[in-house]
């Protein structure tokens, strides 16, 4: 029969216990089938074998195997009680949530502004900075350039790259690419992006075509070969309407046949993501290819199983000593006998230069600034949760005392800031989707290809951004990790409670001892960190108002350009003159167009020709490299872009074909060659355009900026169109009104004219102007906008302690003003509290803004970063804020009534 004791144990389970009971219930079943089996006439021994015989074994093993069981059983138990009672944590959660709406709108509107923000950012750089590249072993890809001690990196031409090629034992393969665009001729004529490549393009990258096959390995055997082309996918589907039978059929580029060999697989456009096309370079004749200085072509490479990038770029740079020895630099035109340029080559891989530095640096800034959004969220959070858990001061110390553990309070206490970290979470993802969608659409890297200084590889771009598994994931971490950072203080502050006092006094003062410092010390944190931040904002906003101030040379108001693509053969050489000044004439003609010109490369496009100019009066070695950009433009430019002319005249249309050549200077140009002279009437040669046998300077002009908007003006020569006729002229048309207003008129009057030429790039010079500040308008907009909302933060942190400071004090402040104390003082020392915390919150914050801005250095026009004008400016608008946000509570301690007041407590 079961004992007393076993029969009134009560289930509290204890350390071990549960090993104990199964030892104690193992014995006593032992002891009563041994009594069964002595009752029924066996010997006590024989009868204490045949009851352990019965048990299955031994009495060890059965205690063992009976052991584990319990063992497992409690672990089950403690597990369903752990999981009852989270389930019971969080319905207290969002029933606690419930009942304070105000709180929780708050709460849930900072955390998702703080998490979705966040995820945006590190979709963006997981996107273009960390996603490994789309291609099989990316690490084993390289990218090659030339480098020139003057001149930075460099391109390669052909001949270079052959000797490269066999040269260079660290490559399985080496290909040769370079992005362009060309004219789609037939039926529907339309402007297309292509490749040049050589035939080991795809296999380097390690890409296979999804139709047909890959370009023959003998067209790299040299110039002349035969016409091949790989189409994308995307041209396939669009313009054969993705029929298999397009393999042999041809395609006509500027009226030029090419063989279909294959299709590309979808999403893949090139390493410049735009390629509608790839062509074999060696197409190109062999008086295109031959010139060892005709520097046009990007070269990659796949490294050999094995190869470090470090031992790549050993070699690359030994090679490329070799190819300089090989192909010397001319003396007297590139380079000179006092300052010799030295050549030789880099490997790097090819996911280091993924973006452009401008970009990569703008996001980890970005990135960087709103983590402390995030970080400033987690301390106002704090702040709100130390102020409830005041409020609950004494519910806390009921449940002390009726024996809820603090560790089991903490928990609770977690679980609810957890469960708001959760409910912030879910929302920020509607903040996180609208972030990608922006970023995706802003998207800075166009406006830098747009000036050919994009950098990095098409294939890795905005458009990529997305919210993907790795961003939820990222999210949902971030979530977890913010609910304990702003849960974790509170509930350790919250439950360390006197019982004797918190039970007997219920008053606001009582129950807010021990608080204040640590709120105040928040405070601090969130005043300091909004400093980073407004003074990283107020750099990047004096940057770009110093960009826009910059004078780019021209008036570009109530401008419009566009370009003609003119198939080869469509008019001929001697012929482009007459056909351009036709096209001028039809447009000029229009309503609402005052002046229309011609020139070669528009302002700030980045991406404009260039040469050396020499001197007729002296020898070439007395300029050293005498480098200078070269525009071809027609007469009226000057007057359409407003540019101004400083000396002599400019170009008329007497200077044709035929008549003396001339040229125009830019004063840059004026100012560095020809010091302390008279350029006028000077006969200089530029080896473009055929100016290379002499031309008279007859007029200088001010300089125009060709490249960033913050680039120093450089030295220009203009050729006039009519002496040195080209076909890639861009039109530009001064308008009367919104240049963009009367796009639709100037494209119809064109098509009269030229109904099959393509026509493109159709933007407003303003735009394009507006496109070389983007990138520094795209990181103030951003940078600036964190720091609105780091300052909101702050002044609502501000607000709430000095809401609950004069919530404490209330008694206090009412015996005062009953004592006798003047409102205005009550006013002064609410505000002087206020006015301490935001003092050193700006002392603390002033520090770590001198030492956190030096990040911004390579980012900045025309201001320092410790410049102290932005400093104060950003003090001031702290100190107004944070004045601000303390003067309504110490407006509202002002009126309290005293008589109220004491009667309250």
């Amino acid at each position: 029969m079961p004992s007393p004791r076993r029969l009134f144990r009560l289930g509290i389970r204890r350390p071990g216990g549960a090993r104990d009971d199964m030892v104690e219930e193992l014995q006593f079943h032992l002891d009563s089938r041994i009594d069964q089996l002595v009752a029924r006439g066996m010997a006590p021994d024989a009868a204490r074998a045949e009851a352990v015989r019965r048990l299955g074994g031994s009495l060890a093993d059965a205690r063992r195997r009976l052991g584990n069981s319990a063992e497992r059983r409690d672990r089950r138990m403690e597990m369903l009680e752990g999981m009852r009672n989270l389930a019971d944590d969080i319905a207290y959660a969002f029933r606690g949530l419930a009942r304070r709406p105000g709180f929780t709108v708050a709460a849930i509107l900072m955390l998702a502004v703080g998490i979705g923000a966040n995820t945006a950012l590190y979709s963006a750089v997981d996107a273009l900075l960390l996603r490994s590249l789309p291609f099989p072993e990316p690490g084993r890809l390289m990218d090659v350039v030339q480098t020139s001690s003057q001149d930075g990196t460099a391109p390669w031409s052909w001949p270079r790259y052959q000797y490269f090629h066999d040269a260079a034992k660290s490559y399985t393969s080496i290909a040769l690419h370079e992005y362009s665009q060309t004219t789609l001729t037939g039926s529907d004529p339309e402007r297309v992006g292509i490749e040049e490549v050589t035939a080991a393009y795809l296999p380097t990258l390690g890409v296979h075509v999804r139709l047909g096959h890959d370009f023959p390995a003998d067209l790299d055997a040299g110039p002349g070969a035969r016409r091949v082309a790989l189409i994308s996918d995307a041209l396939w589907q669009r313009r054969y309407n993705a029929d298999p039978a397009v393999v042999g059929k041809t395609l006509s580029l500027n009226r030029q046949s090419w063989e279909i060999a294959g299709v590309l697989p979808p999403g893949f456009r090139g390493l410049s993501g735009r390629a509608d096309a790839l062509v074999n370079l060696t197409a190109r004749q062999a008086d295109d290819l031959v010139q060892p200085w005709s520097l046009e072509f990007d070269l990659i490479g796949r490294l050999r199983p094995g190869v470090a990038p470090a031992a790549a770029a050993s070699e690359a740079h030994i090679v490329g000593a070799r190819i300089a020895e090989v192909f010397p630099v001319e003396k007297g035109t590139l380079t000179t006998d006092a300052t010799p340029e030295r050549w030789t080559a880099d490997a790097r891989p090819l996911d280091a230069i993924r973006v452009a530095p401008a970009l990569r640096r703008s996001l980890l800034v970005l990135f960087g600034a709103v983590g402390m959004v995030l970080l400033i969220t987690c301390v106002n959070m704090a702040n709100l949760l130390m102020a409830r858990a005041v409020a609950r001061k004494q519910e806390i110390a009921v449940r002390l005392a009726i024996g809820a553990s603090r560790g089991r309070l903490i928990r609770l206490l977690v679980t609810e800031s957890l469960v708001l970290a959760l409910v912030g979470g879910v929302a920020s993802m509607g903040v996180a989707l609208a972030g990608t969608r922006i970023l995706s659409v802003i998207n800075p890297a166009e406006a830098l290809r747009a000036q050919g200084l994009e950098g990095g590889i098409g294939t890795v771009s905005f458009e990529m951004i997305h919210l993907d598994a790795s961003a939820l994931a990222f999210a949902f971490g971030l979530t977890l990790l913010v609910g304990l950072l702003f849960g974790l203080a509170p509930a350790w502050s919250g439950t360390r409670a006197d019982l004797s006092r918190d039970l007997k006094d219920g008053t606001p003062l009582a129950r807010g001892r021990g608080i204040g410092a640590s709120r105040r010390s928040l405070v601090v944190a969130e005043v300091a960190l909004a400093l980073v931040l407004l003074a990283g904002s107020g750099l990047m906003i004096r940057s770009l108002a110093n960009l826009l101030r910059v004078d780019p040379g021209f008036d570009a108001g109530h401008v419009l350009t566009l370009r003609l693509a003119l198939p080869p053969g469509d008019v001929a050489p001697d012929s482009m003159p007459g056909f351009y000044d036709q096209i001028q004439s039809a447009l000029a003609a229009l309503p609402g167009v005052t002046d229309v010109a011609l020139q070669d490369c528009p302002p700030l496009s980045g991406g404009c020709n260039g040469t050396i100019m020499t001197f007729a009066d002296r020898p070439p070695s007395a300029t050293g490299n005498a480098m200078i950009g070269v525009h071809w433009v027609s007469p009226s430019w000057f007057r359409t872009l407003r540019v101004p002319l400083l000396r002599g005249r400019g170009f008329t249309a007497a200077d044709r074909v035929g008549a003396a050549k001339v040229v125009v200077i830019n004063e840059t140009a004026a100012r560095k060659y020809f010091a302390g002279e008279n350029p006028l009437g000077k006969q200089v040669a530029v080896y473009q355009g055929g100016f290379n046998t002499g031309a008279e300077v007859v007029g200088i002009v001010g300089d125009v900026r060709y490249g960033t908007i913050d680039s120093t003006a450089r030295p220009d020569v203009y050729i006039p169109y009519g002496q040195a006729p080209i076909s890639r002229m861009m039109i530009f048309a001064r308008t009367t009104q919104d240049a963009a207003v009367l796009a639709p008129s100037v494209v119809a009057r064109l098509r009269q004219v030229v109904p099959a030429a393509p026509i493109y790039d159709i933007q407003p010079m303003a735009a394009r102007v507006a496109s070389a500040s983007s990138q520094a308008r795209f990181s103030a907009i951003l940078l600036g906008l964190f720091a609105f909302v780091a300052l909101t933060l702050a002044v609502t942190g501000i607000y709430g302690v000095m809401s609950f400071a004069v919530a404490q004090r209330t008694r206090e402040i009412g015996i005062r003003i009953a004592l006798g104390a003047d409102r205005r003082r009550v006013l002064s020392l609410i505000l002087r509290e206020g006015g301490l915390l935001a003092v050193v919150g700006a002392g603390l914050g002033l520090a770590a803004a001198l030492a956190s801005t030096r990040v911004l250095r390579g980012m900045l026009f025309g201001v320092t970063t410790t410049d102290p004008w932005t400093y104060a400016a950003m003090i001031v608008v702290l100190a107004a804020a944070a004045l601000m946000a303390s003067w309504l509570p110490a407006r509202r301690a002002a009126r309290v009534d005293p008589m109220v007041a004491i009667r309250a407590d």
